[in-house]
């Protein structure tokens, strides 16, 4: 059975090291390296040569970077090479940190802009590592609070937190151009558009992705192409009215009542109808129908039974304020 002598997940790292040490005659001594995984912590490898439980050496990636000091915990011959298990020193751990590559983005796992502040990262890391800390018997998940730990170590510290995002896939989805031409920011009106933007969001997901009807605040923030200050009042309102809940980690969903809310007033809200057929999970039937001319009616009502469209339900009369 191997035991994992580094506390933090490993992940798959094949890339080819450069390995320098001073041996027991004080001679500095080198040899190529074949990766074999990464942590926060360590690293392990193979190679041609023996080294000593103790050694420190110093490990240098090929291109010459990442690189940094760190000290030899176990060595064992498997016949045709040497396995080593190499544990990081303090500040080789920042350094080799940021080339790990999990699949998982720290921004999308804290549920946080790109653009997010310091004071955000530690408000919310201080949120979630209540949440996930072993020790909480409700919720607690050892394998996420290292990869909070993980994620917040990189992002807190501005050095590794630019290093991340320049590795970072530029994955950001675009803003809809429907959702640029309209007026957002002044008075009134920009504010009940923010709402009409964020419920039409949340409508096309959950009929589109009924298993997975959440969207987070960062997505909102990314896809409606404004900063979440201009969030904070609609999405109040939506919560307060019951169209939408706002999990704990931001998450947003669309409420039965947000449903009903959506479906009686598309045909009533000229920038309601706009914004529901461009919303990035919007059903090709509906945006073809568009095309073929038909109106903001036809397309409701040919929504299955349950989803009523008439203006007779009174919705917008219900929802005083939200009407442009």
């Amino acid at each position: 059975m191997r035991v994992n002598m580094r506390q933090e997940p490993r992940y798959p790292a094949k890339e080819p090291y450069s390995i320098c040490w001073q041996d027991q005659n004080g001679l500095t001594r080198s040899v190529q390296a074949r990766g074999m995984d990464l942590s926060r912590s360590g690293v392990g490898f193979r190679c041609a040569a023996e080294l000593p439980v103790g050694t420190t050496v110093f490990v240098q990636a090929a291109g010459g970077s990442p690189a940094g000091y760190g000290t030899v915990r176990h060595c064992v011959f498997t016949g045709a090479d040497y396995t080593i298990g190499l544990e990081f020193q303090e500040e080789t751990k920042g350094a080799f940190s940021s080339h790990i590559d999990d699949g998982t983005d720290y921004y999308e796992f804290l549920q946080i802009s790109p653009k997010a502040e310091q004071a955000t990262i530690q408000r919310i890391y201080r949120f979630l590592a209540g949440r996930y800390h072993p020790d909480n018997p409700e919720t607690g998940d050892a394998e996420k609070f290292l990869l909070l730990k993980q994620a917040f170590e990189v992002l807190s510290d501005p050095k590794r937190r630019a290093a991340y995002d320049l590795s970072r896939p530029l994955q950001e989805p675009e803003p809809s151009p429907a959702f640029e031409s309209i007026d957002y920011m002044d008075g009134i009106e920009g504010e009940i558009n923010r709402r009409l933007a964020v419920v039409s969001l949340l409508y096309s997901k959950r009929r589109t992705c009924p298993h997975d009807p959440k969207v987070s605040l960062a997505d909102v923030e990314k896809r409606m192409g404004f900063p979440r200050e201009y969030l904070d009042f609609a999405t109040w309102y939506l919560k307060s009215k019951k169209y939408i809940t706002k999990e704990d980690n931001s998450d947003f969903e669309l409420t039965a009542l947000g449903v009903d809310y959506v479906e009686s007033n598309a045909p009533r809200i000229p920038v309601l109808h706009k914004l529901l057929n461009s919303s990035p999970w919007a059903p090709k039937s509906a945006t073809a129908a568009h095309r073929n001319g038909d109106t903001p009616s036809d397309e409701l009502r040919r929504l299955p039974p349950g989803h009523a469209v008439p203006e007779e339900q009174g919705m917008v009369e219900d929802a005083p304020g939200f009407e442009p």
